[in-house]
Order: C-alpha cells, then sequence, then structure tokens
C-alpha cells in the first residue's frame, strides 16, 4: 500500500491477501499447539471478522468494524437500519474513519467555536467485505457437508460487490472470501470458478488475489483459501 505519484492512495490487494494469510497460518498453528478441539474453519464468520480485523491491526493499518456505508449520511435514519461494512481499512499515519451522520451531531452539540480533528476520506479507504464458505460446514458443533455450498460461494460475494458498487462514496474495495476445503488444488479451483461467475454476472471487478494456506484437518477441511475480489470502479 503506498501513494502514487500523484498522490493518490494505491491499495495493493496481492498484500492485503499476504497479510491474512500469514495471521491465519500463526492463528492455526497456535490453535494446533494447544491441542484444540475446533480450528478455524468452525469459527462463525462474526468470529472471522475478528480475526481478519487483528491481521491487519497487527500489520499497522487502521482498521474500523462494522462501519457505515458513506452513502448514507441522512441523519434522520436510524442507525440501526443503516447499512454498514464488515471492515474498513486505513494506511498508517491516515487519521481514523469518523461517521458523518456523528460527525455532523457531535458539531451540532458542540460550543461554537469549538475545533475539530481531521477525518479519513471514505474514498481513501479500502473498504472490505467478509464472506465464509466451508465445504464442510459446522452445524451445532458437528461437521456436516455444505449442501449450500455453491450458492454460498458465489451468491454471497455477488451480493456484497453489487452493495459496494451502488455506493457512489466508494472508490477503492472488496470482498474477502475464505474457502475451507478437503484440499488446495480444489480450493484453489473453486475460487477460480467463484471468480468467473462474478464476471459472467457482470460485476465491475478486477482480477483477485489469491493464496492458499494449510490448516489443521480437525473434520475435512485441510486447506483454506483466501482470496480478494476487488471492486472496479466503472463511475
Amino acid at each position: 500500500m503506498q501513494h502514487s505519484p500523484g498522490g493518490a492512495i494505491m491499495w495493493m490487494t496481492d498484500q492485503l491477501v499476504s497479510i491474512v494469510a500469514g495471521y491465519l497460518s500463526e492463528v492455526d498453528a497456535a490453535l494446533a499447539c494447544e491441542q484444540a478441539v475446533y480450528g478455524l474453519d468452525a469459527m462463525s464468520e462474526v468470529e472471522l471478522h475478528a480475526v481478519v480485523a487483528q491481521a491487519f491491526t497487527a500489520a499497522h493499518l487502521g482498521v474500523a468494524r462494522e462501519f457505515p456505508y458513506p452513502a448514507s449520511p441522512d441523519p434522520a435514519v436510524r442507525d440501526s437500519a443503516r447499512e454498514r461494512c464488515d471492515l474498513v481499512l486505513t494506511l498508517p499515519g491516515m487519521p481514523p474513519m469518523v461517521d458523518p451522520v456523528a460527525a455532523a451531531r457531535t458539531r451540532l452539540a458542540a460550543p461554537l467555536f469549538a475545533t475539530s480533528e481531521p477525518d479519513a476520506e471514505a474514498p481513501d479507504a479500502f473498504w472490505l467485505e467478509l464472506k465464509a464458505v466451508a465445504q464442510l460446514a459446522f452445524v451445532e458443533g458437528v461437521p456436516v457437508p455444505n449442501r449450500s455450498y455453491g450458492s454460498l460461494l458465489v451468491g454471497g460475494p455477488a451480493a456484497d460487490l453489487a452493495k459496494l458498487a451502488r455506493d457512489a462514496g466508494i472508490e477503492r474495495g472488496g470482498v474477502l472470501v475464505l474457502l475451507f476445503g478437503a484440499e488446495a488444488e480444489g480450493v484453489r479451483h473453486d475460487l477460480g470458478v467463484m471468480a468467473s461467475e462474478l464476471v459472467r454476472r457482470d460485476l465491475p471487478i478486477s482480477s483477485p488475489s489469491v493464496e492458499v494456506i494449510a490448516i489443521a484437518d480437525r473434520a475435512g477441511n485441510a486447506a483454506c483459501g483466501i482470496s480478494l475480489v476487488p471492486l472496479r470502479v466503472v463511475r
């Protein structure tokens, strides 16, 4: 991640994927040392949000979780009704993200001559939605074949990409897919099929960055694919 000669911020998706892959390998190794009954593949999607957020924090990136989408700043809209992004990343040295609705409320309540700190601009941040899918999914702690595997692998990322693309305030973003499967070759193949289907659906994406790591096989999932499908802004 860096600034271009013209001053624009450049997010390198392959670097983001490498950060996540390295951290997940460390977490998997730690769970193995603990002889944990369950591994990464048994975690819920929300639990994996926290793990991925920790990965980026450890890499000195700013991370805001469940942050409101920038195109919904109407103070009249209830906070619970606003769309939120799983993770919003900012580069080291950038000010933190500030919700414009919360900022507007603060300004209304602030004294007349109060000053405010600068905040990061939505177009400079990287807006990241996360989806986790497993060939063998855990239902009440028991691993079973995932009958919705195909639809979840494509449908979830497709919906999130469409949501990101609709928001005029987002210029950089994507969907991070964590795919747990039996072996690395199959995981990589299925991620390729997912990308092809997203293109077929005419979603505005660029080429995904992909890494596959080995994980401890506790229930039939021995590999984890990390694919970041970046948004291609066409506005």
